[in-house]
């Protein structure tokens, strides 16, 4: 996102911030197996996001170090539908769509960048009903491309959410997130100061978590799993504390905390290269897939200078009926 993007292409880029539907190719299988078309499928879910780093402070910081400690988790269950071949239905987007479009291009080309700042962008993108409703028409839309293409290769086999559904995935999630500065100098000398950002989030029906979507792509012999875990998070407020001065209480300073990490490890991309799970895999209509897999992501300082490495554990399983 450091180049300014048509509407065309970031729509795409905007929609895997919050639960994109990311499809990937694999060979193909024999139709004879494949399940009927709109036949259901369940992914489960269980994610633990667990950080500790500590980094010295440079010199004239007005602190001595500061140490990030993370551990969030989460559970939700997404419904999947099998998709059969079908034509191209994507709409051309309306003016109206392109203008909600264009304004968030425009913020988060301003950011520069800047990972606190397309943060900050993000969780205001959630937040406007308008986006969400570009994102359902657009989502739709996407699968539907993705899932004709797959359905042309022979038999591949694809479940994804129903874009239809106004409610496809449920669960939970709960943060702990703190930030203490050691050595923080002021009128009266040094002290410490912790900050906490802590909540549990509920995925109600028709939230925007609510419809975040998964891809299963499988045959005889391989599958993939897309889950799309970067896309959870929740506005906290904070609340501080310090060896001076006690507790402070709730601020008005809300950040938005990402369940799993802001960003990808260095030299890595894009989180779907974490999050996409393959393997073999047996019956192609009626699959029960499973697997554990520990990845690893990364937050950043307010000033994107000091990484912080988050252990991320997904526990998941598919379940899926021919018919």
């Amino acid at each position: 996102m450091h180049q300014a993007m048509s509407y065309r292409q970031r729509p795409i880029t905007l929609w895997k911030l919050v639960g994109a539907i990311i499809l990937s190719s694999v060979s193909a299988t024999v139709a004879a197996d494949l399940a009927a078309s709109n036949a259901p499928g369940t992914l489960t879910v269980r994610i633990t996001a667990v950080g500790d780093a500590r980094h010295k402070a440079p010199p004239r910081a007005g602190l001595d170090a500061r140490r990030w400690q993370i551990n969030n988790t989460g559970q939700f269950t997404i419904r999947l539908r099998a998709s059969g071949p079908m034509g191209s239905v994507a709409p051309a987007a309306a003016a109206k769509d392109h203008e909600i479009m264009d304004k968030w291009e425009r913020k988060m080309d301003a950011c520069k960048g800047n990972e606190s700042c397309e943060m900050q962008v993000q969780g205001q993108m959630i937040s406007d009903p308008e986006y969400h409703a570009v994102m359902q028409r657009m989502g739709g839309a996407v699968q539907a491309e993705a899932a004709s293409a797959a359905a042309a290769r022979q038999g591949q086999q694809v479940w994804m959410a129903n874009p239809t559904d106004p409610s496809p995935a449920s669960g939970s999630l709960a943060f702990n997130v703190v930030e203490t500065s050691y050595g923080v100098v002021d009128a009266g000398g040094k002290g410490d100061t912790t900050c906490r950002w802590t909540g549990k989030l509920n995925i109600a029906p028709n939230s925007p978590e609510s419809k975040v979507g998964a891809t299963v792509l499988i045959n005889a012999s391989t599958y993939e799993v897309r889950i799309p875990a970067e896309a959870f998070g929740m506005k906290l407020t904070e609340s501080c504390s310090s060896t001076k001065g006690g507790a402070h209480g709730p601020s008005k300073n809300q950040k938005y905390i990402p369940l799993i990490g802001r960003s990808p490890p260095r030299g890595v991309k894009h989180f779907d290269q974490l999050l996409t799970f393959r393997g073999p895999a047996g019956s192609s209509g009626s699959p029960q897939l499973s697997g554990k897999q520990t990845v690893t992501t990364e937050w950043l300082d307010a000033n994107n200078a000091n990484p912080i490495p988050v252990k991320v554990t997904i526990d998941w399983h598919f379940t899926a009926r021919a018919r």
